[in-house]
């Protein structure tokens, strides 16, 4: 008999190799009995955050004011990301890590407005990381709010929809088979697809924040000028009809004269940074462009809302007041005064 421990994977190819020294020799096996026993499932981390504080202008202040990163099967982490999921002004706020983490490292993208905090780590360490990051604005003045999502990962996620959104960049990539390659990708247990954006709040997000150009979820190709998101809970949820000049029953956000047809083009996807507004939608072909503004460069996958979905924890939120120290309905809960 034979053990071995750690196995993955789908498939198990049992080998055998013999040396014969004559001619008449024979082997022969049978009666192979494999078994095994499946180790307990990976469970998510657990993260839990508060913060709810009034900025006070030319200073730098904590993202949080608590937190907490537990984990019952596991002592460390990976990556941690901490992003500005509204109000975000590209220019003007920053997130920074302050402090000595000699086992983390940080890195601020000012397109996305998110600070990625990479180990490995223990979750103490992040734990730590977490509380001495810092947004600061470099605006005089700066007005209304910032809402802050920390996520263990990397993913951006967004409160007003639960949902977690990723870019993956994939230079010349078709919609095909980025539809294909979203639909297998998962976040802790998360079934991934090609992003829907059913709201300005979630196009802005996933759009304008997107880090190039990318291939979104919605096509024209079963019927012409009838505009369908094709994947995740929203599949089959007409959108668009029309050209240009069509209506939406919903919401939509194509960039000025698109949708235009220009050449069977079937499938929309997120204008490049230098196309505005930005985060707007054109269509294109399966292919797009062979080289420039469009020019398929990845796509948007996002995370929630599939019926098998697990619940997660794994996001923490905050939010920072700049103007406004009045408790509303929606944010009711006592608010600290920073100055």
């Amino acid at each position: 008999s034979y053990t071995i421990n750690g196995l993955s994977g789908l498939n198990l190819e049992i080998r055998a190799s013999f040396h014969t020294t004559a001619n008449n020799e024979n082997y022969t096996i049978d009666n192979i009995l494999v078994t095994g026993t499946a180790s307990a499932p990976n469970e998510p981390p657990v993260l839990t955050t508060t913060g709810n504080q009034v900025y006070c202008p030319g200073t730098a202040m904590p993202v949080v004011e608590t937190v907490s990163l537990t984990d019952t099967d596991d002592t460390t982490a990976f990556a941690v990301a901490i992003q500005i999921s509204s109000g975000y002004i590209n220019g003007e706020d920053l997130l920074t890590l302050t402090g000595t983490h000699p086992s983390i490292t940080a890195s601020w993208s000012a397109v996305e407005g998110k600070l990625t905090l990479t180990g490995p780590a223990t979750l103490a360490a992040f734990e730590s990381a977490i509380s001495n990051v810092e947004y600061s604005s470099s605006a005089p003045n700066p007005s209304g709010s910032r809402d802050f999502s920390i996520t263990v990962g990397d993913a951006n996620f967004l409160p007003t929809t639960g949902h977690y959104y990723e870019y993956v960049d994939a230079i010349g990539i078709t919609w095909t088979a980025a539809n294909a390659a979203a639909s297998a990708r998962t976040y802790f247990g998360l079934q991934g697809y090609l992003a829907t954006l059913t709201s300005q709040v979630e196009a802005d997000f996933s759009g304008s924040q997107a880090l190039g150009v990318g291939w979104i979820g919605g096509s024209d190709a079963a019927t012409e000028g009838v505009w369908l998101w094709g994947t995740g809970p929203e599949s089959g949820t007409n959108f668009w009809n029309g050209t240009a000049g069509g209506s939406s029953p919903n919401f939509a956000f194509w960039n000025t004269g698109e949708p235009n047809q220009s050449g069977d083009e079937d499938y929309a996807h997120i204008t490049h940074p230098n196309v505005n507004p930005n985060g707007s939608w054109n269509d294109l072909t399966n292919t797009g462009a062979a080289s420039g503004n469009y020019q398929p460069q990845g796509y948007v996958v996002e995370y929630g809302g599939m019926p098998s979905d697990p619940v997660l924890s794994i996001t923490g939120t905050s939010t920072i007041r700049m103007d406004d120290v009045s408790p509303t309905a929606s944010n009711p809960a006592p608010l600290t005064v920073y100055c």
